[in-house]
């Protein structure tokens, strides 16, 4: 089940012009351009003709025509050509789907239009907020979008996974809080004192150790803003440390693929563009160590039989709680479909 009544990343906006891009979002095929005068256009990519994908069809002005039959419809979705026939039937017509170009990528709301909140988008601002600076990307997943969210919840996995980059022993060994508010999540874990990571020394110059912080917060349907800090040790000085946001927004493409778009956005040494490099290449490697894992665990959930039963520990107590959010939600939407 997916929540619908909720906006989810269609996009970079720099990925989306004056031509057709298909995207499968939550099970439904979506097709995205924008006008001549720069407008998004998300419609639904099935010709209700003969189920043909518009996405590999043509732009004639600001319209969609099916490469197929030729029919042809305007960017509100409706029907303004038949070729051979002057009258257009009624039921000739596209859905539309709101949507909004914010904070570098396109939102689109997958429900009913309106139902659509701009209020209810994640609070990704530091995308492109002045005085901060982001380096990102898309990873298309071969997983469930929530095992995502899990492994973003519980960073406990650092320890482990990301030794490398981002992980050493005090993540594990530092117990987190989480908190509910509302449809939100949020999950906290300070380790006072401790050795700097390899990445947070390479990208701050540490010498000694450092307080860090872990500060996670979780908005429905499925993003997740990680404010990340380090400081030299017994210093509350942002001019000797360092913070950035990890902004994951995790679009489900079906039940068993996502696209993974994230940002990491900083507030200190903006104009090195040698450090923006550093940061995007040892954050994909480190995600892309994520998707690893992720992906074998995708595997092994279709294949268990469940004759074990899965245990969870303190440490899921937010994925868990996300859940819960996403699956309360997602059946709100589909019992307000069928009535």
């Amino acid at each position: 089940m997916f929540i619908k009544n909720g906006w989810y990343a269609a996009a970079w906006a720099d990925e989306i012009g004056h031509h057709l891009v298909q995207k499968w979002i939550t099970g439904e095929p979506v097709v995205l351009y924008r006008t001549q005068a720069g407008e998004v256009v998300a419609l639904h990519d099935r010709c209700p003709h003969r189920r043909a994908s518009l996405s590999k069809g043509n732009l004639v002005g600001d319209d969609v025509q099916c490469a197929y039959h030729g029919i042809t419809f305007d960017c509100q979705g409706n029907c303004v050509r038949v070729p051979g026939q002057e009258k257009v039937p009624s039921a000739l017509s596209l859905r539309r789907y709101k949507v909004v170009e914010k904070w570098q990528w396109i939102w689109i709301w997958m429900g009913q239009p309106d139902e659509a909140d701009e209020s209810l988008l994640p609070a990704f601002e530091y995308n492109d907020s002045p005085g901060w600076k982001a380096v990102g990307g898309c990873i298309p997943v071969k997983a469930n979008y929530q095992l995502l969210t899990d492994n973003l919840l519980d960073l406990t996995h650092e320890t482990y996974v990301h030794g490398k980059t981002i992980g050493n022993s005090a993540v594990a060994e530092t117990p987190m809080e989480y908190q509910l508010n509302g449809h939100e999540v949020h999950v906290k874990r300070i380790m006072e004192n401790t050795p700097p990571p390899p990445l947070f020394k390479r990208v701050r110059g540490f010498e000694g150790n450092i307080d860090r912080w872990q500060i996670i917060r979780f908005q429905a349907p499925a993003h997740i803003s990680i404010d990340a800090r380090g400081y030299p040790a017994g210093v509350d000085d942002l001019e000797q440390g360092m913070r950035w946001f990890s902004l994951n927004s995790l679009t489900p493409v079906d039940e068993r693929n996502t696209l993974y778009f994230w940002t990491v956005t900083r507030c200190f040494d903006l104009e090195n563009e040698e450090l923006d490099e550093i940061i995007k290449d040892q954050i994909l490697k480190t995600f892309m160590e994520d998707v690893e894992v992720i992906e074998a665990q995708q595997v092994l959930i279709e294949t268990d039989d469940r004759a074990i039963p899965e245990v969870s520990i303190r440490a899921d107590g937010g994925s868990i709680s996300a859940r819960r959010i996403v699956e309360k939600l997602a059946a709100q939407d589909a019992d307000a479909e069928i009535t």
